[in-house]
Parts: C-alpha cells; structure tokens; sequence
C-alpha cells in the first residue's frame, strides 16, 4: 500500500500541460521537441506542416472549433507515428528473436503500451508521438519483450538489459517528461 501510495503522489505532482485548446501561441511537443501552434485558417482540406523548426502550422477551415482542430492534429500525430513504428519492430524482431504480428496506436489513459501475448500484438499510445524517438523505441522492445515474458519479472529485467542496456534512462525520462493534462502512467 506504500508503494501505491507513493507512485499516486509522484504523478499527482509530475507536472502538466494545461488543457488545450488549439489555439495560436500554445505550445505543442513532436519527437521530444517543444513546437508553437500556429493556426493557419483557410478554405482549403485541412493539413499540418512544420515550420522553421519551430511551429507546427495547423491549416484549418474558417469557423473550425476547438474539437475540430484538435482531430485534425491528433490525425497528424497518428499519421507520423505510424510511419515510424514499422522500421522499430523489424528492427528489433531480428535483435530479440520474436514476431509482432499486429501492432496498433490508441490514446490510452494510464499506459505507454501494452501487449496482447496470445495474438502477438502491441498497443501504443498515440501520446508516444510527443516524445523523443528513443523513448518510442524503449515502450515498442519493452512491449516486445512481454511477447517471451509476461511479467516485469527478474528475467524480464534481465531481457531488458541484454537488448537494451539504457532502457532505464529512457524510463526515467518518459517519468519525468511533461504530462498531458489526462492521467498517464507506466
């Protein structure tokens, strides 16, 4: 009951980007990196493109609502995310041994990831998309890694430090990086 208590507090303290609403001048995070929204309205389909190294233009129709743009972006998180996951898992197919014969990206309100053993499937957050590469990297082989050990047991331990002897740092970052506004946990 300690040790729950205890990881309640560190997350009830983490702290948190305030609710969004996209809107120009919010700050917004893709791959690890902090970015300006900047809403571009117009009448065209609507789009998101990176400016300068510093913006993300959001290209919305004129009268767009705040859910509406929030879609739209989210969509663009989605799309990149997908394009990313694929090269990860073959990579590290061939490193650890195992096949993911279905992956799969949702927003989930308390996990990074999950794994479906049975099926050989992985679940990741679409808030992955937010953080840098590497810590995509550590939630896709510690979710591979579930595939050859169900539990985060001593040999689950010992798997992550074989394939992926920093894992630790990149957990530690995913704990200590800036939270949603939602609840998220791993």
């Amino acid at each position: 009951m300690a040790w729950i208590k205890k990881q309640k507090l560190k997350f009830e303290v983490q702290e948190r980007q305030s609710e969004r609403r996209f809107v120009s001048g919010e700050s917004h995070y893709y791959k690890g990196k902090r970015y300006l929204l900047n809403v571009i309205y117009h009448n065209d389909a609507p789009k998101v493109e990176i400016c300068n190294k510093t913006y993300i233009d959001l290209y919305v129709r004129v009268g767009s609502t705040n859910e509406q743009r929030e879609k739209v972006l989210t969509e663009w998180y989605r799309k990149r995310l997908k394009g990313q996951i694929p090269a990860l898992i073959d990579k590290w197919q061939k490193i650890i041994g195992v096949e993911v014969k279905d992956w799969g990206i949702k927003k989930m309100k308390t996990k990074w990831g999950t794994c479906t053993i049975a099926s050989n499937r992985i679940w990741l957050n679409l808030e992955l998309s937010k953080k840098p590469e590497h810590c995509l990297e550590y939630i896709i082989v510690h979710e591979m890694i579930h595939l050859i050990e169900r539990n985060h047991s001593d040999r689950f331990v010992a798997y992550m430090n074989k394939f992926m002897p920093q894992w630790h740092l990149y957990k530690e970052e995913l704990n200590r990086s800036m939270l949603s506004h939602e609840i998220w946990s791993y």
